[in-house]
């Protein structure tokens, strides 16, 4: 075969010094510049005070794999032998004297030698790299194609990013169909006395996209400072409903009020008073009515409630308030017309009317000291179980029946998460892991041994739950507990729990786990070819793979196998204004597609040095035939880069925010577009053309001046402000790094 001479270099990072004599030592390998047919393997050596000979073995994984377990590199390949001197701590590159087959994982490991001994770096010191694909092409996966969702003309905006606007700004995908709800702090559908935060519902039609303003007539100087100065709170997976917070009772926040909000024509609101508005249909409806609040003695101006929970079709929404709601509800007051903001209840509204959900068992009247258990997974699909916290214990509602879930282990019980329709949950106690059934009212020890520290997810039906010990991540499946990391508690990330807010995520079978860690879990190496830290990485754990055996996979390596310039990064709870009732859909539900930020240049032609969006698919899945899984890139990685927003259910449409005009008809600004599988529309037959003004380059926003108390509202101008402070300015995370990769797959031996 041809000689490919690869870089042999020899570089002092520490002066020789006097040390006893003894076997050299390596502490790192890594790889640099892959191509199709070799790459740059590179080690880190001391050798203690002898001279050093220092190689590399590598062999192709089929071999790998074949090979016995003890001796996995039995024929392996061999680069030249370099000579190094006696003592300080060098990086040592031995030339590769072949050329490797294109497209090839293959296993690689560095050996020293020196009168004192041999070393063989194995474990972490061995790694893989893949050889690159010949005339490799850059493109989109799965057949997709950019379409933009945000209309050309938005009055001289752009779209926001989450808590972007006053703290809100509510961006999700509708989980069965092309269609994004989003906001913006410049209103371009002509509503009528828009609110500070316009919001938007785009939908995909044949022709294109079809953008509707929701954004209902509301009273300037309705809506405060963070968090309430975004109106919409969630809407439902089909995006037909949602929540709309209707402002604070008094616009302006003026002592004693001389401006009462007033409430939306038709919804049966009571005047004067805080509300919530489910809007159906263009419709909007109250979740309060003068029935509801004439229980209790809080005055109209004093009164508030918040939104705590709700189920994804929005048919229940529990929401919060010291108030006396209905017959059954304790109300304690903390001066005249006021409510003790520590003393709350819990009301499940539908449209059955309110109920009040904390009451303790036996009990008729509330126990006010209440709080959701958590704002994901605590409300059934159906709303009929809804968990909650009074006192520091755990409790279940269902129907007209409360139970105390942790009473069996003596209270003090912390909500993990729940099967979707509320019969089994998760809590966990003094670094145990329980499992309780509402059907039978059963409690059960899932880690007699403790050690808990965090619950990851579960599955829908609550049969597979992932959770981190002192040993590090652990399945519990069928009453039995499979490793999944063995590396002990920095195999995630604190973030990666709980489930209500966190990184993690688990496919609805419970099948694969999506997780975040700084620790090397794979042979793919982590660690930083600038910092020389650890990168985060992004893993998935396969716990029945058509092999039958459970893998773990990096999906935000380099699939080179080189180290990383950057780590990556999926969103938790996107935060809307006061709630984190909302996760995006970062897993698609059957696993096999995952969506990630990375800082890394992954892809070959990745040149933008931004953080870009990524898919990774499983092996089999779009084509897929590596062992590894696939990785493209959604977003450019030519030009500016991309933040991810959401994807629907399958991942066949994938939403996420640019600066670059990724299509001819986007003119620039801000915009939100969709990675659709099998999209794209045809290019206009004309280009879109300018007459006079409309020809000069598009305005970024201006900083808006802080309006006074109560400033008259002549109506929607376009760069107006309609609410008491001053708008933010969206901030894509288009941070500055170099460029490279890294890490990947833990291959049985």
């Amino acid at each position: 075969m041809a000689a490919v001479a690869l870089v042999c270099a020899a570089a002092l990072i520490t002066p020789a010094h006097s040390v006893a004599a003894g076997p050299p030592q390596i502490t790192a390998s890594w790889v640099k510049a892959v191509t199709a047919t070799g790459a740059e393997m590179w080690m880190t050596v001391s050798p203690n005070g002898s001279g050093t000979s220092v190689y590399f073995e590598f062999v192709s994984d089929a071999a790998f794999q074949a090979n016995p377990p003890g001796d996995r590199f039995a024929g392996a390949g061999k680069t030249t032998v370099a000579k190094v001197g006696t003592g300080g701590t060098l990086d040592v590159s031995p030339t590769l004297v072949a050329a490797l087959p294109s497209a090839t994982v293959f296993h690689y490991r560095p050996l020293a030698s020196s009168a004192a001994g041999t070393t063989v770096g194995e474990g972490s010191l061995e790694h893989v790299f893949v050889t690159k694909a010949t005339g490799a092409v850059l493109h989109l996966p799965d057949n997709r194609a950019w379409e933009m969702v945000s209309p050309v003309d938005k009055g001289g905006g752009a779209i926001a990013a989450p808590q972007e606007l006053f703290g809100g700004g509510d961006l999700q995908a509708a989980a069965d169909s092309a269609a994004i709800t989003y906001g913006s702090g410049t209103a371009f559908g002509g509503a009528p006395g828009a609110p500070p935060v316009s919001q938007y519902v785009s939908r995909r039609e044949p022709s294109g996209w079809l953008t509707e303003d929701v954004s209902p007539a509301l009273g300037s100087g309705a809506y405060g400072d963070q968090p309430d100065g975004a109106p919409y709170r969630i809407f439902s997976e089909t995006l037909s409903r949602s929540l709309l917070f209707g402002g604070l009772a008094c616009r302006g926040g003026l002592e004693g009020c001389p401006a009462p909000n007033q409430p939306l024509p038709g919804s049966g609101a009571p005047p004067g008073y805080m509300a919530y508005y489910l809007r159906e249909g263009g419709q909007y409806s109250s979740l309060l009515t003068a029935a509801d609040v004439a229980h209790s003695a809080v005055s109209p101006v004093e009164f508030e409630a918040s939104f705590a929970a709700a189920p994804p079709d929005l048919s229940h929404i529990v929401i919060s308030s010291c108030a006396k709601l209905t017959a059954d509800a304790t109300e304690l007051l903390a001066g005249p017309g006021r409510c003790d903001p520590n003393a709350q209840n819990l009301y499940d509204a539908s449209v059955t009317g309110l109920k009040a959900v904390n009451l303790l068992p036996g009990e008729s009247l509330t126990t006010p000291d209440a709080a959701i258990a958590a704002p994901i997974g605590a409300v059934s699909d159906d709303g009929s179980r809804i968990y909650w916290v009074e006192g520091g214990n755990l409790f279940l509602r269902e129907g007209a029946q409360s139970i105390a879930v942790d009473a069996s282990v003596g209270g003090g019980g912390v909500f993990q998460t729940a099967s979707v329709d509320g019969s089994t949950a998760f809590f966990t106690k003094a670094g145990h892991l329980y499992r309780f059934t509402a059907v039978g009212k059963a409690v059960t020890d899932l880690t007699p041994a403790g050690g808990v520290v965090g619950v990851l997810g579960a599955s829908a039906d609550g049969g597979y739950v992932y959770f981190q010990d002192a040993l590090g991540l652990e399945l519990w499946h069928g009453g039995t507990i499979t490793p999944v990391a063995e590396d002990g508690p920095e195999a995630s990330l604190p973030s990666d729990y709980p489930p209500a807010s966190a990184t993690a995520r688990v496919s609805l079978d419970g099948r694969r786990l999506a997780f975040l860690s700084k620790a090397e879990l794979t042979e793919f190496d982590n660690i930083d070819a600038n910092t020389k830290q650890p990168d985060t990485e992004l893993y998935v754990y396969n716990a029945a793979p058509a092999s039958g055996e459970p893998s773990l996979v990096c999906a935000s390596c380099n699939p080179s196998g080189e180290r990383p310039e950057g780590s990556a990064s999926i969103p938790g709870v996107l935060v809307n204004g006061s709630t984190a009732a909302y996760r995006p859909r970062v897993l698609s539900a059957d696993g096999s597609r995952l969506f990630f930020e990375s800082d890394d240049g992954i892809a070959d032609k990745d040149t933008n040095s931004q953080t870009d969006v990524y898919e990774w698919e499983a092996n089999g899945g779009g084509g897929c035939l590596s062992v590894f899984g696939c990785v493209a890139p959604i977003s450019s990685v030519v030009k500016g880069g991309g933040t991810f927003v959401d994807a629907s259910a399958d991942g066949s449409d994938v939403f996420f925010l640019t600066g670059d005009s990724l299509v001819s008809t986007d003119p620039g600004s801000i915009d939100l577009y969709d990675a659709r599988v099998n999209g794209g529309f045809p290019a206009p037959v004309e280009p879109i053309t300018c007459v006079g003004d409309g020809c000069q380059s598009l305005l970024p926003e201006p900083e808006d001046p802080t309006p006074g108390t109560l400033v008259p509202n002549p109506g929607n101008p376009p760069l107006h402000i309609f609410g008491p402070r001053k708008k933010k300015k969206l901030k894509l995370r288009h941070r500055h790094r170099h460029k490279h990769p890294a890490g990947r797959h833990r291959l049985a031996r």
